[in-house]
């Protein structure tokens, strides 16, 4: 197995994170595993079973798989990729008779939906396949990955070049390619979508705004536009009002004091809270905890 790591955060657009090429041996299984970003993987030869959600019992993966159409599970072989979109549990096993080698690539970036959408992909399909089979085509995408995996120090342009050139060949070859790829809005829509769902899970410990874009895999700035321009507030501002919201709702159903509700809802001093939840209410908190018991 070969394995490199790339630190390409300046590249807003697409940016290649991992890349990797493993012979795997009979019934090799890797998960179950989530990662905060895209990974596909191509299948030079061989084949293996992708599933999602919950993982098989170690029992299974020693029986023959499901039959093809099973819930959740599917087959891929060699010419055929797979795609594990951002946030979702999956496991992946090979063949016992005819194991796979693969080359995966970890990626993130502004353009990657509209790569993958390009190439018939989505959460709903995850399978890559190609026009057909033939040993020119299957050269033609594999070519563009194993030109970085063979000079993974070459200068970034040179290694990125050849990862859109790698996207180009799926998208050029894509048996079902998605010609109306995904418009402005629903990228807006979906990244908004992804930020909100981070803040009502992590508002207790999120300590940068870095760590919101990070998650959606766009930069800070563009990920503040989208909130300015669809949701009419700023990222801070968003993330405080859902503080200040949680904070309001303690005060209210609860005796806990000021400085646990702080801790609680992601201030960790005391004093921050005092002034934010002034600046947004008008009242100190204890003045709010009194005026709305009554």
């Amino acid at each position: 197995m070969s394995c490199y790591i790339f630190n390409y955060n300046d590249c807003q657009d697409l940016s290649l994170i991992e890349i990797g090429k493993q012979q795997c041996t009979p019934l090799y299984s890797f998960g179950p595993f989530i990662r905060n970003e895209y990974i596909f993987h191509y299948v030079i030869s061989g084949k293996g079973y992708l599933t999602f959600g919950h993982a098989p019992n170690e029992g299974a993966l020693l029986k023959t798989p499901e039959p093809e159409g099973a819930p959740d599970q599917f087959e891929i072989k060699a010419g055929e990729g797979f795609l594990i979109e951002p946030h979702r549990k999956h496991m992946y096993y090979a063949d016992q008779k005819d194991p796979w080698h693969y080359i995966w690539v970890v990626f993130r970036g502004t353009l990657a939906p509209q790569y993958l959408r390009s190439c018939g992909l989505s959460q709903s399909n995850v399978i890559y396949r190609p026009q057909n089979y033939t040993g020119q085509i299957i050269q033609h995408i594999k070519d563009h990955l194993l030109t970085i995996l063979k000079n993974p120090h070459a200068p970034k342009a040179f290694v990125m070049g050849h990862f859109h050139l790698f996207f180009y060949e799926l998208i050029e070859n894509a048996a079902e390619p998605n010609i109306n790829t995904l418009p402005e809005e629903t990228l807006s829509n979906y990244y908004i979508s992804q930020a909100t769902w981070y803040i009502n899970i992590h508002y207790q410990t999120i300590h940068s705004l870095d760590e919101i874009s990070d998650f959606c895999n766009v930069s800070r700035s563009h990920l503040g536009r989208l909130f300015r321009e669809q949701l009419h507030t700023t990222l801070q501002d968003y993330l405080i009002t859902f503080r200040l919201t949680k904070a309001s709702d303690l005060l209210v159903r609860t005796t806990l004091p000021i400085c646990e509700i702080a801790e609680q809802v992601g201030y960790h001093n005391e004093l921050n809270l005092l002034r934010a939840f002034k600046n947004k209410y008008g009242l100190s908190p204890n003045a709010y905890r009194k005026k709305n018991r009554l």
